[in-house]
């Protein structure tokens, strides 16, 4: 997904300045770190239970894993692209990100609680997401899902294929943000739901307790996709296997793609969603070669 304060065409509105863009910055590097810590945590207390009982998760064919993400992308384009449907198409957006943050949310969870506590507090984020989202409740909602739901991807998935995956899906954003745009209307059609896949970057600590209605094309709050922290994370945990310094080296450069993205976006002359994915990837990736020399 494109970052971006902006998700309506340049001539139809004017997206608001950053206060203090390497403040935002901070708040972006500690939410994304955030989200890889814990997601390798998991693939690591994941990996240790599955050693101890001498289970192995089954892999995920590489054609099977692009298969189920084509038909989803399909799925919410042809959502997105509905006409005359929009209070439905709000409801189909808040059940798949309640159905993905429960999933993810869940399974992270019950690897340190009972299963029944896990589920009881991932119900009541959920519920307080429903009735009253603010922004804070929205990310740690993305957090724990993305951290859940990539740390067991990883670990069915071998970092090679992972490895492709991040250059296809990067190739991918591009052309989606840059050429078809398909993805900054995708994007726009969450932001409207309220319900959107991914972490919401405030300027001010204060803006965290915000309400999500403040969120808007071309306000004050960045967004950074899911599938740009989700991505580089199913590739750290694939590596947990080998030891968690792999992991760990990975997350590192993926956070300087992550910086690099951010210059990016802020270094334009007219502010305009960019997709964040391939500076990240590039990086995970250079972090993932030097993993092999060592």
């Amino acid at each position: 997904m494109p970052k971006n304060n902006e998700t309506k065409e340049q001539e139809e509105i004017k997206p608001l300045p950053l206060q203090n863009p390497w403040k935002v910055f901070l708040f972006e590097a500690f939410l994304f770190s955030l989200t890889l810590a814990l997601g390798i945590a998991g693939a690591f207390k994941l990996n240790q239970f599955l050693e101890i009982q001498e289970i192995s998760l089954p892999p995920i064919p590489f054609w099977q894993f692009l298969l189920y993400f084509l038909l989803a992308t399909l799925f919410i384009f042809l959502i997105t692209f509905l006409g005359g449907f929009k209070k439905g198409k709000g409801i189909i957006f808040k059940a798949l990100f309640v159905f993905a943050i429960g999933f993810g949310g869940i399974l992270l969870l019950s690897l340190w609680l009972p299963d029944l506590i896990a589920l009881i507090l991932i119900g009541i984020l959920i519920f307080r997401w429903l009735v009253r989202p603010s922004v804070l409740i929205h990310n740690l909602c993305v957090i724990l899902g993305i951290a859940g739901a990539g740390s067991v991807l990883g670990l069915r998935l071998n970092p090679l294929m992972v490895v492709a995956l991040l250059i296809l899906f990067s190739i991918y954003d591009f052309i989606a943000v840059y050429k078809t745009k398909h993805m900054v209307k995708m994007a726009k059609e969450m932001i409207e739901s309220r319900a959107i896949l991914g972490l919401i970057v405030p300027q001010k600590i204060p803006d965290f307790r915000e309400s999500l209605k403040e969120v808007q094309p071309g306000g004050k709050f960045l967004i950074l996709g899911g599938g740009d922290v989700i991505f580089p994370l199913i590739l750290t945990a694939s590596l947990i296997p080998e030891g968690i310094l792999n992991s760990s080296i990975v997350a590192l450069f993926a956070l300087n793609g992550l910086f690099l993205s951010f210059w990016i976006f802020t270094s334009q002359k007219i502010r305009q969603p960019i997709p964040a994915l391939p500076p990240i990837a590039l990086f995970s990736i250079i972090g993932f070669l030097i993993t092999r020399l060592i």
